[in-house]
């Protein structure tokens, strides 16, 4: 079978499969697909002003979603990383039109190479530049296949971005020597795939990297205070982003959600509302009045394991 026709296959098949966690959906009775007010770039309470964010993968589709949502929240500076230039530099021309309060940055950068984090953080150093807010965004889907068929070196390459990616930027964001004790915010772009292995099924090795890393910075959360850095992951929802798009599948096929949800969100998980979501998974979709209020928000803040990645016994 041809290859771009399989991956269509396993994408569609991905699309319409079901699992015991289906329930996601639904798992706040309001659910959402776009934007809403509560999460508004535009409320005051959510205001990014004065801040510098460093965006992962922020030039296409989610992560550029996210670069306009802290901009209409009145970000001081957003840096967007991409490791093709053209990109980078289309998404940086875009923004400065739309937003030309805002100073933007585009850097053409590797987050899966130490050497390229190095010079990006040395020279943040150097310049005095202070990361307010760090979204990992960049992630690696990799080839559909089973995990043996696809060979240690090709699966591995997934762990290298999705799992230690993430600790080399956190520790480089949470250690920076500029800033002195300002907050921070770490905002993780995880997946539903790191539990629905059902839905997940043509690209394990994407599923099983993006839960390690998921669980590495929910244990990072553990032992960090949100005072000091407060850490959200979150599932953006599914997207219709390139790799549907180049897979051959039609905007109608599936109820898809908005990138700009996924945007907003972000922004939200970056300001104190979201503090009592501080280590937890959550879904865009969800309502987050609804996770703050009512029997969820009882389970949240009395359950310290609640809305966390890990395996949950049964109970009879």
């Amino acid at each position: 079978m041809d290859a771009a026709i399989a991956a269509a296959a396993a994408a569609e098949a991905a699309l319409k499969s079901t699992s015991p966690f289906e329930t996601g959906i639904t798992f706040t009775k309001t659910i959402h697909r776009e934007p809403y007010p509560t999460i508004s770039p535009s409320r005051p309470e959510l205001s990014q002003a004065g801040r510098t964010v460093l965006i992962t993968g922020g030039s296409i589709g989610i992560g550029f979603a996210i670069a306009k949502g802290f901009s209409q929240a009145g970000a001081k500076r957003v840096i967007i990383l991409g490791r093709r230039q053209n990109l980078v530099e289309e998404a940086v021309s875009d923004l400065r039109k739309e937003y030309p309060k805002v100073q933007f940055d585009g850097l053409s950068s590797d987050v899966d190479d130490l050497a390229d984090t190095e010079k990006l953080w040395k020279g943040f150093e150097e310049d005095g530049t202070v990361i307010d807010v760090l979204v990992l965004n960049a992630a690696k889907i990799s080839t559909g296949g089973a995990i043996l068929a696809l060979g240690r070196d090709d699966v591995w390459s997934s762990y290298t971005m999705n799992v230690r990616s993430l600790l080399d930027l956190t520790e480089r964001f949470y250690k920076q020597k500029n800033g002195g004790g300002r907050q921070k915010f770490l905002v993780n772009v995880s997946t539903e795939a790191t539990h629905n292995f059902t839905k997940s099924g043509p690209w394990p090795a994407y599923s099983a990297s993006k839960n390690a890393g998921t669980i590495l910075i929910q244990l990072i959360a553990k032992d960090t205070p949100p005072e000091e850095m407060q850490v959200v992951n979150f599932h953006p929802g599914v997207v219709r982003t390139s790799a549907f798009i180049n897979a051959g599948i039609p905007e109608d096929f599936y109820p898809f959600d908005t990138a700009s949800l996924g945007g907003n969100f972000a922004v939200w998980a970056a300001s104190e509302e979201a503090r009592f979501l501080h280590g937890r998974f959550v879904w865009a979709k969800w309502d987050v009045e609804e996770l703050k209020t009512g029997e969820i928000g009882e389970k949240i803040r009395k359950n310290d394991h609640y809305l966390k990645v890990g395996v949950v016994g049964l109970q009879e």
